[in-house]
């Protein structure tokens, strides 16, 4: 799998964003939590990226720029070390270990989605909202609905 190529794609297509400020502080188990998400805002976001909610964080899609490269991430899609975990709706963990990067793996998710190559499946699918949710998505209840090489196929 050309995880290189991969990667130049989601950077040219996809954008990280955050849907919160850029530094939250909480106390969980008497213990502060300082968390920084060094990203743009979501409301920052060019008019014409799609959004993709995926509970810890957004991604813009560019759709024009991904359709260029829609052939070519399916190509590299194919090539997936672990085809069928992949045709089984995988986690953004799972993925994120198989590509080197959860983060890369919510902009894959994303991209798929918007692209029309699976759906994405994160708490809030389940009923799950809130801190509920955020648990959940934790644990990787953040999957897609598979990747099935016919059927990208048979849409052409």
């Amino acid at each position: 799998m050309n995880t290189q190529r991969l990667y130049e794609i989601l950077n040219e297509t996809t954008v990280q964003l955050r849907k919160g400020q850029a530094v939250e502080r909480r106390t969980e188990n008497n213990i502060e939590v300082v968390e920084v998400f060094a990203m743009p805002h979501e409301s920052a976001a060019k008019p014409e990226v799609i959004k993709v909610d995926m509970e810890f964080l957004v991604v813009g899609v560019d759709k024009q720029a991904a359709e260029k490269h829609k052939d070519e991430l399916i190509a590299i899609l194919k090539t997936y070390p672990n085809p069928e975990r992949l045709a089984a709706g995988p986690s953004y963990i799972e993925v994120g270990g198989v590509i080197g990067d959860q983060g890369a793996a919510f902009q894959l998710f994303a991209i798929g989605k918007v692209l029309g190559l699976w759906d994405v499946l994160p708490p809030a699918t389940f009923g799950m909202t809130g801190k509920e949710g955020r648990d959940a998505a934790g644990v990787g209840y953040i999957m897609i609905t598979g990747f099935h090489p016919a059927m990208t196929e048979s849409a052409k």
